[in-house]
């Protein structure tokens, strides 16, 4: 897959800030015991918004909606409308940062998301930084069994620019484990502009 996302951060008054993002995932290739299934498709578009308040210097709360449009791409598809509530801990002087995600994805049945993820976030140069991490996520939903997943990533992050964040990333997705197994690779582009 080939996922790209455009941010636009905007900080507001007494802790609060806001994010504004569009993005969009295309499957470049897909595989099944190496022989090609699949050529490139576009999988969809999605539109993002993040409301956030810091309640300290290690601690942020978010409330997001996230709405992605696949019909237009693939008729037999269904939109999606999603509700992420987050928390962010970054310690002070530390270079771990955790996130902890509840998200509710509205489709033709409402699917209920835990997600974890662990990152590790170190400086190469005053322009570069490398960011290492895995996430776990489990699903549940009345009408599907349970799904568990696990994610690696990695991801170059460059700062060359006021105000401006570059990012280029691999993620590796261990899909659906205790079901039916799936393997997807994902590469990653983000730009991520502050409006302070």
């Amino acid at each position: 897959f080939f996922e790209n996302e455009f941010e636009v951060s905007l900080t507001l008054v007494n802790r609060w800030s806001m994010n504004f993002g569009v993005g969009s995932r295309s499957m470049l290739e897909e595989r099944f015991d190496g022989e090609r299934i699949f050529g490139y498709q576009h999988e969809h578009l999605e539109l993002n918004h993040f409301t956030n308040y810091q309640t300290n210097k290690s601690l942020l709360l978010s409330l997001g909606l996230r709405y992605r449009f696949k019909e237009i791409f693939n008729p037999i598809e269904t939109d999606e409308i999603r509700i992420i509530e987050q928390i962010k801990f970054e310690p002070i002087n530390s270079s771990l940062f955790h996130r902890l995600r509840l998200e509710q994805r509205f489709r033709k049945h409402t699917i209920h998301r835990l997600r974890y993820d662990i990152a590790y976030w170190f400086p190469l140069d005053q322009n570069f930084s490398l960011t290492l991490g895995t996430e776990a996520l489990y699903a549940i939903s009345s009408q599907l069994k349970p799904e568990a997943e696990q994610r690696f990533s990695i991801d170059l992050e460059i700062s060359a620019l006021k105000d401006l964040e570059l990012e280029l990333g691999f993620e590796y997705r261990i899909e659906n484990y205790s079901q039916d197994l799936e393997h997807e690779f994902f590469i990653l582009t983000g730009m991520s502009l502050n409006l302070d």
